[in-house]
């Protein structure tokens, strides 16, 4: 993963891929696992051991207004977590169990995710990276599709999984994206 991600960052010329001119395929150092244990204490939840690692031994955030080297602007900070929360955050968003049910078909996503009058629909989830017009790819922290990664989108049926089992086969898939000089990442 590292290496490939060495390999796009030193591809010449400007970067074609969509919003890579926000992070020009640079990423933040590592976290160290005191500051992770720290922000999982704080939460009260236990990342992904994918994620986990890849913020511990690749990087972390980086120098783009949105982040570091990843999909559309960029990877955000594990402190930018609350970027789809629809309500306040407060450190206990993480804990609660994201309700989306990947397969499931929503008629009308807020009105069956927030039944009670202070849900948060995004609960459970950690916001991964800014696609542009409001559209966000989180990371589930909490409920039945833990370490699975999601596209929020518009309108009423609710978030979109992604067809990745996971943070790292996401992230991979973006990196292998851009090596065959792709313009988007879907």
């Amino acid at each position: 993963m590292a290496s490939k991600l060495t390999v796009v960052a030193s591809l010449p010329g400007e970067p074609v891929m969509f919003g890579a001119d926000f992070h020009h395929f640079r990423i933040g150092l590592a976290l160290s696992e005191d500051a992770v244990v720290v922000f999982e204490e704080r939460h009260g939840v236990r990342l992904p051991p994918d994620y986990r690692g890849f913020i511990t031994t690749v990087g972390h955030g980086g120098p783009g207004r949105f982040g570091g080297a990843g999909p559309f602007y960029g990877l955000f900070s594990i402190e930018d977590w609350e970027w789809a929360l629809l309500g306040d955050p407060n450190v206990t968003m993480l804990a609660g169990p994201f309700p989306a049910e990947r397969g499931r078909v929503y008629e009308e996503w807020l009105a069956e995710a927030t039944p009670g009058e202070d849900d948060e629909p995004y609960r459970g989830t950690l916001a991964l990276s800014h696609q542009g017009c409001g559209d966000l790819s989180l990371l589930v922290l909490s409920g039945p599709a833990r370490g699975r990664g999601v596209d929020t989108r518009p309108g009423k049926q609710g978030p979109h999984f992604t067809e990745d089992p996971d943070f790292l086969s996401w992230y991979e898939r973006w990196l292998d994206v851009v090596l065959a000089g792709e313009r988007h990442f879907r």
